[in-house]
């Protein structure tokens, strides 16, 4: 995905519905021609087609396919020289670390200069735990390894595995503000199991956050390399949480109910398990209680 920051606040921009550059801090806009669009378009609309066959419970595994007719393939070399191909979807580059969203893997690709943060990566997702009482299962949400290789250039790959429903925010564009409330939900649950194991993610944003449309699921499955212990910044992954919603509701933003836009807009509590009990007031007070909102409706 490429990256730009607005020229009035500095904030990062995003791809709107529309087909254009906004920033969801101040509001400006940047029009792209048809041509600079064409790819990113095409993929558009095979996703909204996927999302509405969603919607009405009548998606197939014939929809994949569809989704994948528009992949991309990148091969890399080992030091023992065999070949890796990777068919890719999407991409999108932070920090000089690039992420390729596979089928069922995201492929990461730490070049030799930022290698070394492969294991930072590696160490953080492992050192996620869970409370016995888990019944949601928590942890199949935070990254399993399936592979890590060394190339001939100095770079690593991290692979690690996704289930092939789930795609990153970033690649939908701004979402009905129901269909952000419950992606908040599944963030302010993982942001209590990151409490529980004294770390902090780090990068929790539209490219880092996967979700499944049709099962109301999401998976922090970037941004790794970024992780850390708690110490006095516990509170960036609430901020962060918060920042991704902003993006994701994009110019509707001031429309939303007042409870969620003050959650948005507003500091976070002091720590993860203070914050949710906050959000389900929220919920409860704010945006009707909790009930199933099908995506994209």
């Amino acid at each position: 995905m490429i990256s730009f920051k607005c020229s009035n606040c500095g904030g990062e921009m995003t791809i709107s519905h529309a087909g254009e550059l906004m920033c969801p801090y101040c509001g400006t806009k940047h029009n792209f021609s048809d041509k600079e669009l064409e790819g990113y378009k095409v993929f558009r609309h095979r996703m909204l087609e996927y999302l509405a066959a969603v919607a009405e419970k009548r998606a197939k595994a014939s929809d994949f396919d569809y989704l994948w007719t528009n992949s991309a393939e990148i091969l890399f070399k080992t030091i023992g020289d065999e070949d890796i191909t990777v068919n890719y979807i999407y991409e999108y580059t932070d920090g000089g670390i690039t992420s390729y969203v596979a089928r069922e893997s995201v492929v990461i690709l730490f070049p030799k200069e930022h290698a070394h943060l492969a294991d930072v990566a590696r160490s953080g997702a492992s050192n996620v735990t869970a409370p016995k009482a888990d019944m949601k299962n928590l942890l199949q949400y935070v990254p399993t390894t399936k592979g890590i290789f060394k190339l001939q250039d100095g770079g690593v790959l991290w692979v690690i595995s996704k289930d092939e429903g789930m795609f990153p925010l970033g690649l939908f564009g701004n979402l009905d503000y129901q269909d952000v409330a419950w992606i908040v939900s599944r963030l302010e649950n993982l942001a209590c199991l990151f409490e529980f194991s004294g770390i902090v993610h780090g990068d929790i944003s539209p490219d880092t956050v996967y979700i499944n449309p049709a099962t109301h699921e999401a998976a922090i499955l970037g941004g790794w390399w970024k992780s850390h212990g708690t110490g006095s910044v516990r509170t960036t992954d609430l901020k962060e949480i918060r920042d991704t919603a902003h993006k994701l509701i994009g110019d509707a933003f001031p429309s939303i109910p007042k409870m969620f836009k003050e959650f948005i807009s507003g500091s976070s509590k002091a720590d993860a398990f203070a914050d949710f009990e906050y959000w389900d007031e929220v919920i409860e007070k704010g945006l009707g209680g909790r009930h199933f909102h099908k995506f994209g409706k």
